[in-house]
């Protein structure tokens, strides 16, 4: 007996006996067609934008709370049954199960083990180094490490939040990919790998989102791209991460570049004044982090010298 198409399924009512011919007013057999698991270029290059989006808010966060530049690039966004990807992950890994809520189906973060203890050491206060690439990792290990999957999941979910209000929610983990139940073979998955490079170590990491429970969202994508321009709703203001409140920044305020003569220079000895022209007080470079960001003019504030911004520079 041939097997069904994938995406098809049948629902027969009474079946007739072999031979039988159709009588007026019998039950005729119905077909139920199921929307095949894929999405369009289109819906795809919409995704890909929100990723980016996602990886960007996410590099901030990660930075500020492991106290550590962390560098995130997309590497690959494509479609594929979940019994396909669990062939290319190694064992022993690190898989995180989670929900979100209200969506459907089972998500998962795959982090390579080599990256997951340098991640638990500066978790632990270390310099965020492991020489380990193949061990599992403990339990102990594993509910530390947990603390940044649930970070990453509350920033992607926070990248929908001017469409729908998702909650992540962590189920579990496992170190090996056959032991997991949740997810069907045949579930076709949409696979987010994301190269991290966290001080010398680079690793790529899957996120893995089941087709089912993002179809709500591409539905509100293509509702969203199909409103008049004058419809749409303004983008919404960049959200702070609180994580960055207390993250000191270098400021400082420099004149504009001086000139001397060589000979004036050797000349100069203590007490010695040098003119200023007035017009160079309004011509102070503000930099951040050794980073020219604003023009200001000098002045006081109180007791105090101060720097009044006047101009944003262009990035």
């Amino acid at each position: 007996m041939a097997a069904e198409p994938e995406g098809l399924t049948t629902s027969i009512g009474e079946s007739a006996s072999p031979g039988s011919s159709e009588l007026i007013g019998e039950k005729k057999p119905s077909l139920v067609f199921r929307r095949l698991s894929s999405f369009s270029a289109t819906e795809l290059r919409k995704l890909r934008e929100r990723q980016e989006e996602f990886i960007r808010a996410l590099a901030a966060r990660l930075s500020g709370h492991l106290r550590l530049e962390v560098g995130l690039k997309i590497t690959r966004l494509e479609s594929l049954p979940f019994g396909k990807l669990s062939k290319n992950i190694s064992n022993p890994t690190y898989l995180s199960l989670l929900k979100l809520e209200p969506l459907k189906g089972m998500c998962l973060l795959e982090i390579p083990p080599q990256l997951a203890l340098s991640i638990v050491d500066r978790e632990l206060g270390g310099a965020g180094v492991c020489l380990d690439e193949n061990r599992a990792l403990t339990e102990i290990e594993s509910r530390i490490l947990s603390r940044v999957v649930e970070i990453s999941f509350h920033e992607w979910c926070a990248s929908w939040s001017d469409m729908i209000e998702l909650r992540a929610a962590l189920i579990g983990h496992e170190s090996n990919v056959a032991f997991v139940q949740s997810i069907l073979p045949d579930t076709m998955m949409l696979i987010l790998g994301i190269e991290m490079q966290m001080g010398e170590i680079t690793k790529q990491i899957n996120f893995g989102f089941p087709h089912l429970g993002l179809e709500p969202l591409i539905q509100k994508l293509d509702a969203d791209s199909g409103q008049p321009p004058t419809a749409r709703s303004a983008p919404a203001a960049p959200k702070w991460n609180r994580i960055l409140d207390d993250v000191n920044i270098k400021v400082t305020a420099d004149l504009p570049t001086l000139k001397i003569t060589t000979r004036e220079l050797a000349n100069m000895k203590a007490g010695d004044v040098i003119p200023l022209d007035p017009e160079i007080l309004q011509n102070l470079r503000v930099s951040l982090a050794k980073k020219q960001k604003f023009l200001a003019t000098a002045g006081r504030s109180e007791s105090r010298w101060a720097a009044k911004i006047t101009k944003v520079l262009e990035a």
